[in-house]
């Protein structure tokens, strides 16, 4: 199953995993993660996990940082940076940052190989 928001495709992997990526050029702000919040109110009414493929160039704001995938029912997100791509290299750095402050819980994770990644988020 696909799905559409303002600023990313989301695909439905198994019964608790979904995979996003982010549209070229997207500001992921405040906006974004009111938006995302309401879309997973609407589908989900169980935990999930989230593999967030950074394959294309996106910013973020310092609110939509804040709360863009902490939804109480995600319960694990795995970002997938492509080691191979000089730009998810970039993603990287500034994701392995980002997570460093704002995820104390451990249940964000980075990964250059999608099938690890998606084998961590299995578990839910």
């Amino acid at each position: 199953m696909k799905y559409q928001t303002s600023f990313s495709e989301i695909v439905q992997l198994s019964e608790n995993v979904f995979e996003t990526v982010v549209k070229e050029g997207t500001m992921l702000d405040k906006k974004c993660a009111d938006e995302v919040w309401n879309f997973w109110n609407d589908l989900r009414d169980k935990p999930f996990g989230l593999l967030v493929n950074c394959k294309n160039k996106y910013t973020r704001s310092f609110e939509g940082t804040m709360e863009v995938g902490k939804h109480i029912l995600q319960q694990k997100t795995a970002y997938f940076c492509n080691a191979d791509d000089n730009y998810s290299k970039e993603q990287l750095k500034t994701t392995l940052q980002i997570i460093k402050l704002t995820d104390p819980s451990g249940n964000h994770k980075v990964f250059t190989d999608r099938d690890k990644a998606l084998n961590w988020l299995s578990d839910i």
